[in-house]
């Protein structure tokens, strides 16, 4: 029993694995190319909120380089660079941050209770993350995701993304608000089940 809680208490620091960095980075791009105000809203860090500021267009680069390496890692075999970890990380805090802000701000009169998980869970992530980036003992870990994990996840997200935002009609922030949670919880969910068991892939799916 000592050994499940050890485990367990390991697993509850946020370790943000490629398939998490990966699909929270896929939603973004989808959500992107099918809502008009986030591209606004992005286009709008390069143009420094119309004031050139120096420090939003560093952002933009930042956010953008963060999901294009995030996009890259999840097909790539090698090992993450400290600098690619810190832009990652950087990157998937502003997002989630941003995200989990509006689609809290947006559900709060609602008082939708399954929601509020999300978006609550979302918070509380960049909050970890924060702390851990302040510290710099954040944990973007180096674990190559197979194919079969590549694969399989990226079906189940599109699959969300579809229900949540073409059917359901959700705005950006919900849809990705549930996309985020499904990126990091499942994943720290399954995560910690293989790691427990010591599950192993077959060859032929890594």
């Amino acid at each position: 029993m000592s050994e499940f809680w050890n485990t367990l208490s390991q697993q509850m620091k946020p370790r943000f694995h490629e398939i998490s960095m990966y699909l929270v980075s896929l939603s973004f791009c989808w959500l992107f190319i099918f809502h008009p105000e986030l591209r606004h809203g992005f286009f709008m860090l390069f143009s420094g909120f119309e004031s050139m500021s120096p420090f939003f267009i560093i952002l933009g680069l930042i956010v953008t380089g963060g999901l294009l390496l995030s996009l890259i890692h999840a097909f790539i075999k090698r090992k993450k660079l400290a600098l690619e970890k810190a832009i990652m990380g950087w990157s998937v805090l502003g997002i989630s941050g941003v995200t989990s802000f509006l689609a809290g701000v947006e559900m709060l009169p609602s008082r939708s209770s399954m929601m509020m998980v999300l978006v609550a869970w979302n918070i509380l992530m960049s909050i970890l993350l924060l702390l851990q980036m302040g510290m710099q003992k954040y944990d973007i870990s180096d674990d190559e995701a197979s194919f079969a994990e590549v694969f399989v996840t990226t079906v189940i997200l599109v699959g969300i993304l579809l229900f949540a935002d073409l059917y359901l009609h959700f705005s950006w922030p919900l849809t990705l608000s549930i996309c985020i949670f499904y990126s990091t919880f499942v994943v720290f969910i399954t995560t910690w089940v293989v790691g427990y068991f010591d599950l192993q892939l077959p060859d032929i799916l890594k």
